[in-house]
């Protein structure tokens, strides 16, 4: 985030390892570690820069301001919930927190768990998004309140950087869905022959809040356009190109 009294002047926010925020202003020589001892245990999931403001939520739910002297302000009290939260800036200019429910999936329907696979977990299992809850900040009342449509508002949800756009920017898309990058099983999409089923794929899923059906992309058609065919600017020379 700039700083407003000098245009050279910045603060950096971001998460430690350890899961504790951590600050970098301009000038500064090391980072410093801040929230220690003021009972924020929980680990951050996310950090974001709103209305010239820094904020950090928690895996609670429970967000702070970050002030350029590391001082912290609870901003909102947890909503639990989830396994993993985002803060996004919405097209309407609203804070919102998208919780992420998450579970374990095993790559084999039928299977012992013995030595073996203990030794192999991670080959066994896979972690993946099975739903998501949507809320909006009531400052004054420092909490979150549930929102059971987000409109004509898309959201796209992401571990380096999440943002909102209105569906009547978008090409092809409806609104009221979150977008996000996803694992998967090959079995869940359409037209595979058999030596495909049961590999895991990473790939763009979608969730939509009206009807709670999730998917891979593919199985979408309906919002293909969003994402093909690509935009002119991305495909031609650099010459031929003005953003004017």
């Amino acid at each position: 985030m700039w700083l407003d009294s000098e245009p050279s002047e910045f603060v950096l926010l971001t998460i430690h390892l350890s899961g504790k925020l951590v600050l970098f202003r301009s000038g500064d020589r090391t980072w410093t570690i801040i929230g220690e001892g003021m009972g924020m245990d929980s680990p951050y999931d996310d950090v974001i820069v709103h209305q010239g403001k820094l904020f950090g939520v928690d895996n609670t739910g429970k967000v702070v301001s970050v002030s350029k002297d590391a001082d912290l302000t609870l901003v909102a009290n947890p909503v639990f919930g989830g396994d993993k939260k985002y803060l996004v800036q919405s097209s309407r200019d609203q804070l919102l927190l998208v919780d992420m429910y998450l579970s374990i999936d095993t790559e084999e329907e039928n299977f012992d768990i013995g030595e073996e696979f203990m030794g192999h977990l991670a080959q066994y299992m896979r972690e993946r998004t099975v739903r998501f809850k949507v809320y909006r900040l009531d400052a004054e009342q420092k909490a979150w309140v549930e929102l059971g449509s987000l409109g004509d508002t898309v959201l796209f949800i992401g571990d380096d950087s999440s943002f909102a756009a209105s569906s009547s920017d978008l090409y092809g898309c409806k609104g009221n869905c979150i977008f996000f990058v996803d694992t998967y099983n090959a079995r869940e999409l359409g037209g595979l022959g058999k030596e495909d089923d049961g590999m895991w794929v990473e790939g763009i899923c979608v969730f939509e809040l009206e009807s709670g059906s999730m998917g891979p992309l593919v199985n979408y058609p309906e919002y293909h356009k969003i994402f093909w065919p690509p935009p002119r600017w991305l495909l031609s020379p650099p010459s031929e190109v003005s953003f004017l």
